[in-house]
């Protein structure tokens, strides 16, 4: 959205800023605690407690639609309230109303994926997720400059195109996994209200609701960290998107690692084998012009590149104690360790350093989140997995039985 301009590169910063918060708080904790329970439950062999664990995820995330959208679709006003400039605001209102049309469907693929991981069928959802790609930027980049046959409609293509492939995506999914090759047969749920018991209901919400607040401290974290962007300048808070959205994609690996060690920790902690969930552990443990033409956001970006590389070395530490304890359910103590690292530490140190010194800059902020993320591997540091400290979750969890 860069070649655009600049107001409209801020625009999708602004919007993407509530549009990662609410989502990836959601998504990212209610599914990461369904992939942790149906790991445990498949290697249970309890098949039927998976399929009731989506269900009841399905329901949770759909019902969680209602204040994202409301938000979403109010997020102009809010915008304009906090002195965001009117141009800028609009924009970023039009694009969080038209990215309503892709935030069900995300949802469900989402679902979906975690259920299809946890009986450890993961191939053909990666490459969807490869698809999902090729079809954003079709239509993404077709509908914004009118490109590959498509109408050119400038700013909100890029939305549209965005809902286009994800809506693309999710049927295309549903049909080739459950209708095509009926994968989900083994674990399908049952249309009843039995998903609805309390056992599995408190099951779900313990692990997902302090799986969210981690996420919430965390993605709050990078939201201070945007804003305080802003305070420096425009041009600096399109960098700093740009920035974050190479930085995410570049952590990706990291969480595809987490994810797989997640289902096969739990796979054997369900069954019973926590000496084969040991050697997953261990396992998990060894392992600028994209965005504008604009010279200045180009040198801007390049400035905290190497930055970002310390960060995801950091962060690499974080992410082998996030996955030893997601697959045993244990999430508190990741929620501990980020209200340790991301407030106590990343936010102020941030602040001072990139906002309030005598020459603002991106660079002050990145140090900070830096330091944040270092206070955070450090307070989680002692959660690593230890046979001895581990026992089946059939001993506490008798739905397993």
């Amino acid at each position: 959205m860069g070649h655009l301009g600049v107001d409209e590169l801020a625009a999708v910063a602004y919007a993407q800023l509530c549009l990662d918060l609410s989502t990836l708080v959601f998504m990212q904790g209610f599914n990461g605690g369904m992939n942790s329970l149906c790991s445990q439950a498949f290697g249970a062999k309890n098949y039927h407690l998976v399929g009731e664990y989506t269900l009841l995820t399905s329901l949770l995330l759909t019902v969680a639609c209602a204040p994202m959208a409301l938000l979403w679709w109010n997020l102009d006003r809010l915008l304009l309230t906090a002195g965001v400039a009117e141009h800028v605001a609009f924009l970023a209102g039009q694009y969080g109303r038209l990215s309503l049309l892709w935030l069900w469907p995300r949802s469900m693929f989402q679902v979906l994926a975690s259920f299809y991981q946890a009986q450890n069928i993961v191939l053909s959802t990666a490459v969807f997720d490869v698809l999902m790609v090729i079809f954003n930027c079709f239509f993404a980049i077709g509908l914004t400059y009118g490109q590959f046959g498509l109408p050119e409609l400038g700013f909100i293509g890029c939305p549209l195109g965005t809902a286009v492939a994800v809506a693309l995506r999710l049927v295309s999914y549903v049909a080739y996994m459950n209708i095509y090759h009926r994968y989900h047969q083994q674990c399908s749920w049952r249309w009843d209200t039995h998903f609805l018991n309390k056992e599995i209901v408190w099951n779900l919400v313990s692990v997902g609701v302090p799986l969210a607040a981690g996420e919430l401290l965390e993605n709050a974290q990078l939201t201070v960290l945007t804003l305080f962007a802003a305070k420096i300048g425009e041009l600096q808070l399109g960098t700093h998107n740009a920035m974050m959205e190479l930085f995410f994609f570049a952590t990706s690996p990291l969480y595809a690692v987490i994810g797989g060690s997640v289902t096969r920790m739990g796979n054997h902690l369900g069954a019973g084998q926590p000496s084969y969930a040991v050697v997953a552990a261990k396992i998990c443990g060894h392992l600028g012009r994209i965005f504008s033409d604009d010279p200045a956001v180009t040198t801007a970006f390049s400035q905290v590149c190497s930055l970002a590389a310390l960060a995801y070395t950091v962060l690499s530490f974080f992410c082998y104690a996030l996955a030893v304890l997601q697959a045993q359910a244990r999430p508190m103590p990741l929620a501990l360790g980020m209200v340790a690292g991301a407030w106590l530490v990343g936010v102020p140190s941030a602040y001072w350093m990139g906002v309030h010194t005598a020459h603002p800059s991106l660079l002050g902020l990145w140090k900070g989140m830096i330091c944040g993320y270092t206070e955070a591997d450090k307070a989680v540091a002692r959660s690593h997995l230890k046979e001895k400290e581990l026992a089946s979750p059939q001993e506490s969890d008798r739905l397993l039985a």
